[in-house]
């Protein structure tokens, strides 16, 4: 009897769902054909935007987490799924203002802990806003549709550093750092899938419409799932530098191990995508690292081993036949190497033209810009020179005062306010880390781009929320010890 009960509910349940199914497949197939592709996937998705919605709503917390895995998962998101069908953009956009929403909702009830968000640099980011919005008032600004789409990026830093602030804590740092290593293990796998095994598809068609600067000498530039090879190089030398760090700060084995292969195959992605400027991140990291432990006989060791491996790229050809190294010794060549010729020769005309406009030519002017005007025909090949050329000298001096007075704070709750040894070490790793961005944003526009842009953004959330994490780590350790006496 038993056996005929069960299976009559296993028959009645296979009805059910394969009739949910039709009906499901007729529903999506008639918007398809009604209303096109796009209505159809966004319906086919609704189930599954329903129950992160439930889940975000009941856990606000792991919307930090999903933030930070989609700023490594966008590009591969809009070259491999959303293809041309929106822009992939809105993807990042719609998760920021879906979190809010959600606090705000579940705030009117009391139930968001408000008061961490005071760790948030409010009065600069304030100040940046308000700067970019009178950008739109400058007479040859490109107008708004271009304001929106080059402001995004620093809408994502004013939007996102709040959240950040308002959900770290210890344990939430630890799961961003396991997940900043894993996703940096897999770009690396990925591009040592693209160098060494095969091109996919949309590998491809990227290098048929990039072969200009992804195909140098005939060699590739592996990019992985970034947006570019320098992002991609970028990125890595990111990781390798603070997961050596963290690797040196380290208490177990399973943790030494973890973070020696985010070092590993970082550097191994660093060096993979034969982009120049992503050496420095690492040399800007190491000597940033040895200042913060504050140890002369390491910065002195440290300043010997820089100028030996200067040395050793700019005077020797040792390892000139391999690729990786005979492309990266080029950017010890900066005089000749025609490539940084132009752009000097670029900036120079960009600097006669800004003498005049102060405030620059407008937010999005350089990206977005009317075709005929010289903001527009000038490539933005650094990061300093689009906000330059968008926001004038004033704007880069704000920006770059920003991220000055963000590593002061960093160092100095370093030197002399953390007291737990495991969180001194973690922002030492992130601010060589963020340091080394900062210079290679020089050479590359990569400072406010996906991956990068997240990890700067989280890295002063951490700085800003440090002390309270601290405070938090010292009351568990008394905590802790009083149980056990």
């Amino acid at each position: 009897m038993n056996g005929f009960t069960r299976d009559n509910a296993t028959a009645r349940s296979r009805w059910i769902w394969g009739t949910g199914c039709i009906l499901a497949s007729i529903i999506i197939s008639f918007i398809i054909n009604r209303f096109g592709i796009v209505s159809g996937m966004l319906f086919l998705l609704l189930p599954f935007v329903v129950a992160f919605t439930i889940i975000i709503f009941a856990k606000p917390k792991l919307s930090i987490y999903a933030i930070f895995i989609l700023s490594f998962t966008v590009v591969f998101l809009i070259r491999y799924v959303v293809k041309d069908l929106f822009p992939g953009g809105m993807l990042f956009d719609g998760l920021i203002v879906f979190t809010y929403v959600i606090l705000l909702v579940k705030g009117a009830t009391g139930k968001v802990e408000w008061a961490k968000m005071g760790d948030t640099p409010f009065l600069l980011l304030a100040i940046w806003l308000i700067y970019c919005l009178l950008s739109l008032l400058i007479p040859e600004s490109p107008g708004f549709d271009a304001w929106i789409l080059s402001a995004r990026p620093h809408l994502y830093m004013i939007l996102s550093i709040p959240l950040f602030c308002l959900f770290i804590d210890a344990k939430s740092l630890k799961i961003m750092l396991i997940l900043w290593g894993v996703c940096s293990m897999i770009i690396s796998l990925k591009g040592f899938v693209q160098l060494n095994i095969k091109l996919d598809t949309a590998d491809q068609l990227f290098i048929i419409n990039n072969s200009s600067t992804h195909m140098i000498w005939g060699k590739l530039r592996v990019f992985s799932f970034c947006s570019d090879a320098g992002q991609f190089g970028v990125q890595q030398a990111h990781a390798a530098t603070s997961g050596a760090i963290l690797f040196l700060g380290a208490k177990n084995f399973k943790q030494r191990l973890f973070f020696l292969l985010m070092a590993l195959t970082g550097l191994y992605g660093m060096f993979a995508s034969g982009t120049r400027g992503a050496i420095f991140v690492v040399f800007g990291g190491a000597l940033v690292y040895c200042a913060l432990i504050k140890n002369i006989k390491m910065l002195i060791f440290g300043a010997f081993v820089a100028a030996g491996f200067y040395g050793f790229m700019r005077y020797t050809y040792i390892g000139h036949n391999v690729y990786a190294i005979q492309r990266m010794r080029t950017a010890f060549y900066p005089s000749s190497d025609p490539s940084y010729m132009v752009r000097k020769n670029n900036q120079a005309i960009l600097k006669s033209y800004m003498a005049s406009r102060p405030m620059g030519g407008g937010l999005g002017s350089m990206e977005h810009g009317p075709k005929d005007s010289l903001l527009k025909k000038i490539p933005y090949d650094s990061g300093y020179v689009l906000i330059w050329g968008d926001l004038g000298i004033i704007g880069l001096c704000i920006f770059l005062g920003m991220i000055l007075i963000f590593l002061i704070k960093g160092t100095m709750s370093v030197w002399f306010r953390i007291k737990n040894d495991w969180l001194r070490n973690v922002l030492i790793a992130l601010i060589a880390g963020i340091s080394g961005d900062a210079v290679a944003n020089y050479g590359n526009p990569v400072l406010m781009q996906h991956p990068t842009c997240i990890l700067f953004f989280f890295t002063i959330a951490v700085i800003c929320a440090a002390q309270r994490i601290d405070k938090s780590l010292e009351m568990q350790a008394v905590a802790e010890q009083s149980t056990t006496v």
